[in-house]
């Protein structure tokens, strides 16, 4: 946190920048959150999950009235993953996550919001991110017998995790929320003895600008986006841009309130702000869905929500 916030100040105190966009990690970002608010500095927030963020506004809107989230909160990204094992028609599912602060949060929240579909944890782990232990988490995941294993891992150690599950259920389906595993370079590694799927912010094939944005994508850096950790943050920027020109300004005084009240497209979708400056993703009508796809042996095929 106190990197994050250091650059944060080095950036607005130093550097006289208009606004900020990030951080990565929940932790980092409340640090930069706190240098926004002081330096009445717009901060766009592309990923990081925690509640606390939108707590923060929504407790305090005067003071965080700069902060906005454009990424899923742990709620709506709850609330997306318990409809799409609705779907799948799941009934106990084991969570293995990384043993960072919003992978514990996502596990508590998401038990909550999977219990008004009937559906309950049957196992829950989380491995050290930097010295990981996969062996008996994959065995004990395994002999718990879920319908599906989530990982909450968003890193490269989920790729990792996958290959020795495997080992060990090579039948059982798993659902990364998204990260490493979205990376196509590194899925063509994996078994796919049984699905494996990965939620997506967005995924080429959805709407004619996602597909726009993954060519470019692809011709620029040579492999396909992620849908998660490369597309947020290109979204966020774009509604930052926007709401820039739509004010005619980059002063944060009138930047904010066309950001509180606008609505901002982007890949996607588009970008609506509730009161605690979140915005709207779920599964209901009128908000930002995501997409969950299957990787197959040629590729990936985006098989929720139903198009």
């Amino acid at each position: 946190m106190d990197v994050a916030k250091a650059e944060a100040l080095r950036l607005v105190s130093r550097e006289k920048v208009s606004a900020l966009v990030g951080a990565y990690l929940s932790e980092e970002t409340i640090g930069v959150m706190e240098v926004a608010a002081a330096h009445r500095t717009v901060l766009i927030v592309p990923v990081a999950a925690t509640a606390e963020i939108t707590d923060k506004v929504r407790r305090d809107h005067a003071r965080y009235r700069y902060v906005f989230r454009v990424g899923y909160s742990l709620p709506q990204w709850a609330e997306m993953i318990s409809a799409f094992l609705s779907d799948r028609k799941v009934r106990r599912y084991g969570f293995v996550g990384a043993g960072i602060r919003w992978n514990h949060e996502l596990a508590g929240t998401l038990e909550r919001m999977a219990a008004a579909h009937g559906i309950t944890p049957a196992y829950s782990a989380f491995y050290s991110a930097g010295n990981p232990a996969f062996d008996p988490i994959a065995v004990a995941a395994a002999a718990a017998s879920p319908d599906i294993v989530i990982l909450g891992d968003p890193g490269r150690n989920s790729v990792s995790f996958l290959k020795r599950l495997r080992e060990v259920a090579p039948a059982l389906p798993v659902l990364s929320v998204g990260g490493a595993l979205g990376d196509a370079r590194l899925a063509a590694s994996i078994p796919l003895s049984a699905p494996v799927y990965v939620q997506a912010a967005a995924w080429r094939g959805v709407s004619p600008d996602a597909t726009a944005y993954v060519e470019r994508y692809e011709q620029r850096y040579g492999a396909p986006p992620v849908g998660y950790s490369d597309t947020l943050p290109y979204d966020a920027v774009t509604v930052l841009v926007a709401a820039w020109r739509t004010a005619g300004s980059v002063d944060s005084a009138v930047v904010v309130p066309v950001l509180e009240f606008d609505a901002f497209p982007g890949v996607a979708g588009t970008y609506r702000f509730d009161a605690a400056h979140q915005a709207r993703w779920g599964a209901g009508p009128g908000t930002l869905h995501g997409t969950f796809v299957r990787w197959e042996r040629d590729g990936a095929r985006i098989v929720f929500p139903p198009r």
